[in-house]
């Protein structure tokens, strides 16, 4: 299997899958479902990133399957409950199909995201698809856990979503830094310094949902960076 290229078609797949689609047409999908104009449009975006990010024209006919598999993945999905599992089995799906393609297709030349890679110690595309993941994926991901596990429902969780959010996304970036960098203290000292700012709250729910949010946002984002490690020995 080409990690380069196995690395391009899932930089192609998660900028369109979560940050060329807005909440507003996700739930339309849903609504419509084959009768949605945007489902059919996703897909489209999803099969020209991909070839986008792998320029070839031998290239086109995996471009066309990952467009129809990701169009049928996703209408499977509008017919299922929108909850944590239907999210893992729909990502597990499309990441099983570009690995797939990976292993099948062999490109002529050498990639466009290898021209970036300039850096002995780690990958530049490697560390920006790390970011990718630390963000709007893992803000889902750790939403339907909390929603699966009925974690923030009351009304001062609700009142708090939002910036959790934000310093979720901050603390996973510096988390990913350090642990790519290897201060695993660092990471430590975010953990116990958050927890003197944001555990002295006597509501007992509001606790729980922070704490929830803490360990699942560092523990995602530690695993991350030891991923990355790990792939970058393949690059």
């Amino acid at each position: 299997m080409n990690s380069w290229l196995l690395l391009s078609l899932l930089m192609a797949h998660i900028i369109g899958d979560f940050y060329l689609q807005s909440d507003k047409y996700c739930k339309k999908k849903g609504e419509l479902k084959f009768k949605s104009l945007f489902l059919y449009i996703h897909a489209i975006i999803i099969g020209l990133l991909s070839w986008a990010f792998v320029p070839f024209a031998n290239f086109g006919t995996f471009a066309l399957i990952i467009c129809g598999t990701h169009l049928l993945i996703d209408a499977i999905k509008t017919y299922t409950r929108k909850n944590l599992w239907a999210f893992l089995i729909d990502q597990f799906a499309h990441i099983a199909i570009l690995s797939l393609i990976a292993y099948l297709y062999i490109p002529p030349h050498q990639l466009p995201i290898q021209s970036i890679d300039f850096l002995d110690t780690l990958p530049i595309p490697l560390f920006a698809f790390g970011l990718l993941c630390c963000l709007k994926p893992t803000n889902i991901f750790i939403k339907l856990i909390l929603e699966r596990y009925k974690i923030g429902e009351t009304t001062s969780c609700e009142n708090i979503k939002n910036a959790g959010a934000l310093i979720g996304n901050l603390e996973r970036i510096l988390t990913l830094v350090f642990v790519l960098i290897g201060q695993y203290e660092a990471v430590g000292f975010i953990i116990a310094a958050k927890s003197l700012l944001r555990f002295k709250d006597s509501d007992t729910a509001k606790t729980e949902y922070v704490l929830a949010g803490t360990l699942l946002s560092f523990g995602i984002a530690t695993l991350c960076g030891l991923a990355i490690k790990q792939f970058s020995i393949l690059l």
